[in-house]
């Protein structure tokens, strides 16, 4: 028991720092001058260092926490998240680990509600509506914040020289896009999800607007940030409309707090089913369906404009190739996951009814064109970065299947997904600036024999995509096969299911065809390449070794151990998939 009273309150603290280092540091390096590229890499490296701690910690307890939590939701027949580490928990004395799993921190507290409260014989007065600062660790998140963390590095690195002219802004920009993804990921409190939410269209916005390298970054800028924005004001509404529609069952409150709205989500449709099944009365079901639906269509168009998913992604090729490289491995990396996590926690928690029935025939066939339109444009791209901007529209909308299969497998394959087609992506828009530190271009059609040439450059640029295109041993695979295996669950047989698990798999086909194709032009054609307009010669140098070979080994080392990341993720997705199974028996029934 002492070694749990000492390592909770330490990785509450240390949750609360994954937060406000990077705020922090957008604030203090814009005024550090020439020295704020070095001090920007030393508090990357800190919060990696904060981040691995943790994750250990959170790795001794997730699976342990996650398997009673999975006795104690069954019990009582309520499926809810239960964050761990929370900043501010105000802990219960006697228990292992004293957390309570909510926060006592209040940031807004709107006006009192007169309540009745069952058993007391009267009136009593609770505080209304409470915005929290509600932040905390579970098997969902984890993994993402771990790849918040560490894709810092090499956006860093990789840009070294983007924002020589004026690098302190540059950087406090690029922290404060750190900062608000990883307080999305954290947030338990959906008014503080979307506060964060919206924060990281601040940074990207200046950050292409500013130090973009084409003629057209303000356009990009501006048509990403307009577009992001309309999708986010649905987000809202449908936020909105979840809290409206999910009041405490007993006092009538309403609730920021996503377990409590999970918690009162149920309550209503376990009454509304009952209504049915004893009573005879299908109106209140019904009504709950239909509210279900409208803001199930609020809630997943948002999020499929930041994912972002066909039609909704025509934002992202002009943003992607106007960025400066080290913002590109932050928008692949993290802003579309954000939109991917949004559907986990909200779409899937809150509105299960709704996307079991049009998850996978409406979101699944949209999905299913863009896995097919983004492969046919990657393949017909000249220039690698649209190459791989389009690559990454057609392995978004195979993530965005498996979310929707609607399944333990399905789920877990598409949270794993998240954070391998981060690496892979990221690491894949990494391998450009060995083109743009010599040549300033990645047109493919001027490259041509670098094998011959730059070997080590070649081997690294192999492994990082055979990984993107999920080669056995590699991160993509494993991911890819579990959600494929919730595709063909015989839940979801027939069209929707087989069809789509079909496209999935083609799919995989797609992504081999067009990258083997650039690595064919790049590196085994006839010797070509442009006029050298850098200053860096030769292979990989020291730096670039560091960044690359960091990436591959990841890569490796991800697609060898992948239980490492499935297994604190388990019990989590397993609840996802309780509340989808428990949708199911009310459309059966």
């Amino acid at each position: 028991m002492d070694f749990y009273d000492r390592l909770f309150p330490l990785l509450r603290g240390l949750v609360l720092w994954l937060v406000l280092l990077p705020l922090a540091a957008a604030i203090v390096l814009p005024w550090l001058g020439r020295f704020a590229r070095r001090a920007a890499l030393y508090t990357a490296i800190v919060h990696v260092l904060l981040t691995a701690a943790v994750v250990f910690g959170a790795v001794i307890v997730l699976d342990e926490r996650g398997l009673n939590l999975r006795e104690n939701t069954r019990e009582l027949s309520f499926q809810i998240f239960q964050p761990d580490f929370v900043p501010g928990d105000p802990g219960l004395h006697g228990v292992m680990n004293g957390s309570t799993y909510r926060t006592k921190w209040t940031l807004l507290s709107l006006t009192d509600q007169p309540a009745f409260e069952p058993g007391t014989g009267g009136k009593m007065y609770r505080a209304g509506p409470r915005i929290q600062f509600y932040l905390g660790v579970d098997g969902l998140n984890l993994w993402l914040v771990a790849l918040s963390s560490l894709m810092m590095l090499p956006a860093l690195l990789v840009s070294w020289d983007a924002g020589s002219e004026c690098p302190g802004p540059y950087y406090g920009w690029l922290f404060l896009l750190q900062g608000g993804a990883i307080g999305a990921f954290l947030s338990f409190d959906v008014i503080l999800f979307y506060a964060f939410f919206e924060l990281t269209l601040i940074p990207s916005y200046f950050l292409i607007a500013g130090w973009g390298t084409g003629s057209d970054r303000r356009d990009a800028a501006r048509k990403f940030f307009l577009y992001t924005l309309a999708g986010s004001l649905l987000t809202l509404i449908g936020i909105i409309g979840v809290v409206l529609a999910n009041p405490d069952p007993f006092s009538g409150h309403y609730t920021f707090s996503l377990p409590d709205l999970m918690r009162n989500f149920q309550y209503h449709m376990r009454d509304a089913h009952a209504d049915l099944m004893v009573q005879g009365k299908p109106e209140t079901l019904a009504n709950r369906h239909a509210i279900q639906f409208w803001l199930f269509a609020a809630l997943v168009v948002g999020f499929l404009v930041k994912a972002p998913v066909w039609p909704f992604h025509t934002w992202l090729p002009a943003a992607y190739r106007e960025a400066p490289l080290g913002v590109t491995i932050l928008l692949s990396a993290l802003l579309a996951k954000l939109g991917v996590y949004g559907m986990v926690r909200f779409v899937l928690a809150l509105t299960p009814d709704a996307a079991l029935a049009y998850g996978l025939p409406v979101i699944g066939t949209l999905a299913a064109i863009g896995i097919i339109y983004g492969a046919l444009c990657a393949f017909a791209q000249r220039d690698i970065k649209l190459m791989i901007a389009y690559g990454s529209i057609s392995h978004l909308g195979f993530l965005v299947l498996g979310l929707f299969a609607m399944n333990a497998e399905g789920i877990a394959g598409a949270s794993l997904h998240m954070v391998n087609h981060g690496v892979a992506t990221g690491a894949m828009f990494a391998l450009l600036a060995f083109f743009i530190d010599r040549y300033r271009t990645t047109d493919m059609r001027a490259f041509g024999g670098l094998m011959g040439r730059y070997p080590k450059f070649a081997f690294l640029a192999f492994v990082i995509s055979f990984a993107s295109i999920g080669l056995p041993g590699l991160n993509n695979y494993v991911s890819e096969m579990l959600m494929l295996a919730g595709l063909v669950d015989a839940r979801n047989a027939g069209a929707p299911g087989m069809g789509l698990a079909a496209v999935g798999a083609v799919s995989i086909f797609l992504g081999a065809w067009y990258v083997l194709t650039m690595l064919q032009r790049v590196f085994f054609n006839p010797h070509r390449e442009p006029a050298r307009l850098g200053s860096t010669a030769g292979d990989l140098t020291k730096h670039e070794t560091y960044v690359l070979g960091g990436l591959a080994a990841l890569c490796l080392f991800l697609g060898l151990f992948p239980q490492k990341l499935l297994t604190p993720l388990r019990a989590d997705a397993a609840l996802l998939g309780t509340l989808a199974d428990s949708a199911r028996e009310r459309v059966q029934g």
